[in-house]
Parts: structure tokens; sequence; C-alpha cells
């Protein structure tokens, strides 16, 4: 018999406080008991399965609080809309919603399906649990994936067919003025719950920092402060970003992971380095000496591992994700700076490479480790000069598998097979923007050139 994971006593304290509510305003004691046993059972069953499943609860304690508050707040507010108005007028899709938009499907339809189960079981109306389970099973599976807020509206359109179709079964039952009232806020109630999601999300986002792919997408506008900060302090590093972002993204969608995650993490994985741009080798000119080379590998070691404490600092000012912040150590683990370890070996014999390591942590989901191998694919390709195809497959091979080999990417999720789809969506896309252009002769560059200037004297 599979143990029930009791680590915690959070499911008991939310399973009371959620009953307390559901019996507030008629409270009777043996139904109440009933509910906290139901509750409780099917919490440490369901509930706390989702949260070892779901990687985002391993994060941050702030994910497992925001679903708490917005299951006991979907509850509660479904409960009265129903108690004191009608089913077809109260808001059970909104909290299964957010949570699904703010973390995953299985975690908004979980909780939306015992939010459901439990209301029913409260009010004695078993109709309504079908009623509200599915279509909360319907407008979180076509939102799982969604990008852009029209696409919520868009989900909302075939919810209200479901509704429709279900409220017709009910005719018989009831007047004719309660059907069509009955119809109408059936009809009209996913619209105007997404309405209030709509409005709602960019608070909790905000509060929370926890993002949805919505909210991520308008991160990913380059008038963001801090991309502009990075375009304008550190040009080199805002470029290396956006040429990681396209790696990224394109492995991140080959395996499944969340593509638009994985390019918007990219484009702020380096934001620390804008404090002292100089020193990263992307963004010293031509004709100015590197700085590293006038000063101690272990002062170099120490501005290196300090832009990570710096990307970090300025991930929280902003109040970017949080995930986007747990981004900025993991792209680098505890991976050794081997330039400067090598270096000061030839000046010190006993030199530790712990004491030129990133502090880490390793990467803890999948769309961190994308970024480390694109990240270190991407920096590797400034020495490569080559758009040969045998030359660029054995430079991503050997990074990836000198990164798998150091165990980086023991804790990220990844597996072989995915490790191989992503090498080769590596060299898809480098292949693609590496490609040799058509070299014209210089004759014919110089009539082009002449042509054009000819129309402009013209024009």
């Amino acid at each position: 018999m599979k143990k029930i994971p009791l680590k915690n006593f959070d499911g008991v304290i939310v399973s009371f406080i959620t009953v307390a509510l559901l019996n507030f305003f008629d409270f009777n004691i043996i139904k109440a008991i009933y509910e906290l046993i139901f509750l409780i059972i099917i919490w440490y069953l369901v509930i706390e399965k989702v949260f070892e499943e779901v990687f985002y609860f391993k994060l941050h304690k702030i994910y497992k609080n925001t679903f708490y508050f917005l299951f006991i707040f979907g509850v509660f507010i479904t409960y009265i809309s129903i108690k004191r108005f009608d089913l077809t007028l109260s808001p059970f899709l909104i909290s299964s919603l957010l949570l699904t938009l703010l973390t995953s499907y299985i975690v908004g339809f979980s909780a939306g399906i015992l939010q459901s189960i439990l209301i029913a079981f409260h009010i004695n109306d078993f109709y309504s649990a079908i009623y509200m389970i599915s279509q909360i099973l319907l407008m979180n599976y076509l939102i799982r994936n969604i990008n852009r807020r029209i696409e919520i509206a868009k989900s909302a359109v075939f919810t209200s067919l479901l509704s429709f179709a279900l409220l017709l079964d009910q005719i018989p039952l009831k007047p004719l003025y309660l059907n069509i009232y009955d119809i109408s806020y059936g009809v009209l109630n996913p619209f105007i719950s997404t309405i209030i999601i709509l409005g709602t999300l960019p608070y909790i986002e905000y509060f929370t920092r926890i993002y949805s792919n919505i909210g991520l997408s308008e991160l990913a506008n380059m008038n963001h402060p801090l991309l502009k900060r990075l375009s304008l302090q550190a040009p080199g590093t805002y470029y290396h970003s956006i040429m990681v972002a396209t790696l990224a993204e394109a492995a991140a969608e080959r395996i499944g992971a969340n593509s638009t995650f994985a390019r918007v993490a990219s484009y702020f994985h380096d934001i620390g380095k804008m404090i002292r741009p100089y020193f990263f080798v992307e963004n010293i000119p031509d004709n100015q000496e590197n700085p590293h080379d006038s000063i101690s590998p272990f002062l170099s070691h120490l501005i290196l591992e300090d832009h990570v404490k710096s990307g970090i600092e300025l991930a929280r000012k902003y109040r970017l994700p949080l995930t986007i912040e747990f981004i900025i150590p993991q792209h680098h683990g505890t991976r050794v700076q081997k330039y400067f370890y090598h270096k000061a070996k030839e000046l010190e014999e006993n030199v530790s490479e712990d004491s030129f390591r990133y502090p880490g942590p390793k990467p803890q989901f999948k769309e961190a480790g994308i970024i480390m191998l694109a990240d270190s694919v991407e920096a590797a390709l400034k020495s490569l000069n080559s758009s040969n195809y045998q030359r660029i497959k054995d430079l991503v091979e050997n990074i990836v598998s000198s990164i798998y080999n150091e165990r980086q990417l023991d804790e990220s999720g990844l597996n072989l097979k995915e490790l191989e789809l992503i090498i080769d969506e590596f060299i898809k896309v480098i292949v693609n923007i590496t490609k040799a252009r058509i070299e014209y002769p210089k004759e014919e560059i110089k009539k082009v050139v002449q042509a054009n200037g000819d129309n402009k004297q013209t024009n």
C-alpha cells in the first residue's frame, strides 16, 4: 500500500479554513466533520502528489501559498455566489484558471475539481458538480499553453457553448422565465470570468512574482528598462543574450518545455554584467586592453562571480519573475572558471578548483538546463568563425557532453533523449545563422553602388 505523503500540516490547516468558511453561514457540525475528513484525505492523496510532480512548488514557498489562497478564495466566493444568487452566476472558473495560467494545467484542474466536488457535497447537488467540472476541464485545457490575452477570450466562446448545452438538459425542470435567466447567465459566465482574470492577473503577477506566459511575453518587450540599460551599458552582452534566447527557445520548443519562458529568461540571464561591463570579453572593444591581464586571477574570479549577485539584486529590484531570478545563478551551476583557474595554477601550485567555482545551485528545471547549454554554446561560437556543418556539430556535441559529464544537469530533469534533441536543434539554428552568404564579384558590387547613387541623385 502506498504511503500517504503526510510531510507537513499545511493540508490540514487549509482544509480547516476552507471548511470553516464553507460552513460560516449555515453551520452543521456533522456535515462540517465529513467535509473536513474528505478534504484532508483528498489533499494528501492528490494535491500533495501534484506538488511533488510540478517543479514550481519545489522552488519557493510562494507557489504553495498562492495555491492555498486561490483555492480557499475560489471555494468561498463560489459558494457565497451560489447561495445568494445562482450556480450560473458563480465565479467557479476563476481560481482554477488563474492557477493554470500561473503554474500548470494539472494544478488548475486538480484545484477546480476538488473545489467543485466539495461545494456540490455541501449544497447536496450532484448536477452542480457535473456543470462546474465539465467547464473547468474544458477551459483549463484550452488555456494551458496560451501566450496572448485574446486566446483566453477564444476559450470562453467554447466554454459558453458547453454551458448552453448543459443548461438545455435542465429546461423541463424549471419555469420558462428561470430557464431564460439561467441560460443567459450561464453563457455569459465564462466571458465575465475572463474579464476578471485578465484584470487581476497583472496584480497577482506583480505581488507574487509568479508570471503567466502572458506576463512573460510582455516582459520580452525590448523597451523594458533593464533590457534598454543592458543594450546601452553592455551591448555585447545584450547581443549575446538575444542569441542565447534564439537557441534556448528553439530547443525548449523541440522537447516540449516552456519556450516562452526559455526565451524571456535568456534575455535577462546576464543582466548583472551591466554593473562592470568591460570585465566581460564580449563588451571589450577590439582596441582596448583586457582588464583581466593586469589583475590577479583570484580577483578576476570574484568580479565575474559578482555579476550573479548583481543580477539577482536587479531581478528583485525590478520584480522580475522568481523563475528568472533562479535562472541567473543556475545557468552557471557549480562550474569552474577554468581560464582563471589555470592562470592561477601558473602562479601557485596549491590552488583548488573550488576557489574558482560558481556557487550554484545547478539547474533545477529543464529550461534552466537548456539556458546553461545555450549560454556555453553561444560563447564558444565566437571562436569558431566557420559555417562548416561538421565543425558546428563537433563544437555543440563537445560542449553539451562536457557539461553533462560535469554532472551539471543531474537536477534539471533533462534526459539523454532530450539532450540529443537539444543538440540537433542547436545545430540547425547555428547553421542557419552562420550560413555563408552569396559572395558577389567586386565589379557587380560597384555597379549596384553606382546604380543606387544615380537613383538618389535623380529622386
